[in-house]
């Protein structure tokens, strides 16, 4: 992958794009936490990624072994716990960083290299795969001091794995190894030591190469798995047409019929 990087003005997410993949890169020493810098870098490129027709899909990850990513900077937390306005600015931040992400039209695949505890596995949830090193945990341990998860993971995480493993994780504050996490169906894919990123980025090139209405398409389906059946049909029924409609579907089946590879233009 041919590297462009591109830093942001809070100094801790970067990005590097090449044929229709970016790279996001969270680097906030020694554990990546999500603090009000980090949160900002996200938001600028993740809003600045939405609006890029050239990037069809995302890896998320963070540097150095400790972490994928942590929850809020521990020390700028502990000196405003107490700061009813400043919590509410904070959650408030993490909140609409969070939920820019998730609803994301682009696919997103997190490569945990690290372990994604608290505020990590909260980000890690709202992305779409999750390729995890060996050697990574994940959990939220914010019980144990006295505090509950507090951006979207007591919500997300009984959506992503069984209710007893979530109240397990979030109850107890227990933590998980990759294996686990891959066995509940918390993680995609456990990659080789050392590969949780190169194995993340080719999921990304396999994403980038399909037909980007249809990727679109089946992400907002997917995601209304969460309404009543009849309203997820419409929405499904309604994609259904409109994928049906684009110049890469006609490509797709005629290519098909005609025994050829297809040539997609993502669009």
């Amino acid at each position: 992958m041919t590297e462009s990087l591109t830093r942001t003005e809070a100094g801790v997410v970067s990005v590097r794009a090449a044929d229709g993949v970016a790279v996001v890169t969270i680097d906030n020493p020694p554990v990546n936490a999500l603090s009000d810098g980090t949160l900002a870098g996200l938001e600028a490129v993740g809003e600045r990624l939405a609006a890029d027709d050239a990037v069809r899909a995302i890896v998320l990850t963070g540097t150095g072994s400790k972490a994928f990513a942590a929850g809020a900077d521990i020390e700028e937390f502990n000196e405003s716990l107490a700061d009813v306005a400043w919590l509410e600015r904070h959650t408030a931040l993490t909140r609409r960083v969070l939920s820019l992400w998730e609803t994301l039209a682009k696919p997103v695949v997190a490569a945990v290299q690290a372990s994604a505890v608290g505020g990590g596995l909260e980000l890690a949830l709202v992305c779409d795969l999750i390729v995890a090193d060996p050697s990574a945990r994940f959990g939220f341990p914010e019980v144990t001091l006295g505090l509950i998860p507090g951006a979207g993971g007591t919500q997300r995480l009984p959506r992503a794995v069984p209710q007893a493993i979530a109240r397990e994780l979030v109850m107890l504050g227990s933590l998980v190894d990759a294996e686990k996490a891959y066995r509940v169906g918390l993680v995609n894919r456990v990659s080789e030591l050392g590969q949780a990123v190169a194995e993340a980025e080719a999921l990304a090139v396999r994403l980038a190469a399909l037909p980007a209405v249809a990727i679109r398409s089946a992400k907002r389906a997917l995601q209304g798995a969460g309404l009543p059946l009849e309203s997820g049909l419409d929405v499904e029924r309604s994609l259904f047409h409109h994928v049906c409609a684009s110049a890469d579907a006609q490509e797709g089946v005629s290519a098909f019929v005609e025994r050829r590879p297809p040539s997609f233009g993502h669009r």
